[in-house]
């Protein structure tokens, strides 16, 4: 069970990770386009200046590392993308082994069983109120005393605790 919530964190790294991968992404796509942006209206107002040119030169070194960095950051998206989606087919692994292994654990000499949360055993009941009451009333208060007990749970201001 700990190895299972660990992929699960170990997922969810791999999510965190690619959103702020996308994000950088995203970041670099609008300054290449701004820095094109520049660079056309650069070359339609400056052909001839010397300093215009060494300044479309700047920034087209300038592009080329965003270009750069931007393909960088694609090919560490898709790794992140390929490690979350193996983590996440090893984790449905895991899960469906421990689905298909828990019937096994859980014979018919075990104490253990599966229950829903928050409910009541009735068969606790029935077995104490044949011991305290008749047989024909032991039913009919062990029905009463277990749902009565089932709608105290359900009330969230009941006090079922004390304070020590």
């Amino acid at each position: 069970m700990k190895m299972l919530l660990q992929e699960e964190h170990g997922v969810r790294k791999y999510e965190v990770e690619s959103e702020g991968v996308v994000i950088e992404e995203r970041a670099n796509e609008m300054e290449i386009e701004d820095l094109k942006g520049k660079l056309q209206v650069m070359k339609h107002f400056g052909q001839d200046d010397a300093a215009v040119q060494k300044k479309m030169e700047e920034m087209n070194n300038e592009l080329q590392e965003k270009i750069d960095d931007l393909q960088d950051l694609e090919s560490t998206n898709k790794a992140l993308i390929y490690k979350e989606r193996q983590s996440n087919d090893e984790l449905h692994e895991a899960r469906e082994v421990l689905i298909q292994g828990l019937p096994g654990l859980l014979g018919n000499r075990t104490n253990i069983g599966l229950k829903r949360m928050g409910e009541l055993d009735p068969k606790a009941f029935r077995d104490t109120c044949k011991s305290r009451f008749p047989p024909d009333e032991a039913e009919i208060q062990a029905t009463t005393l277990c749902s009565s007990w089932q709608e105290n749970l359900k009330n969230p201001d009941w006090p079922n605790f004390q304070e020590s």
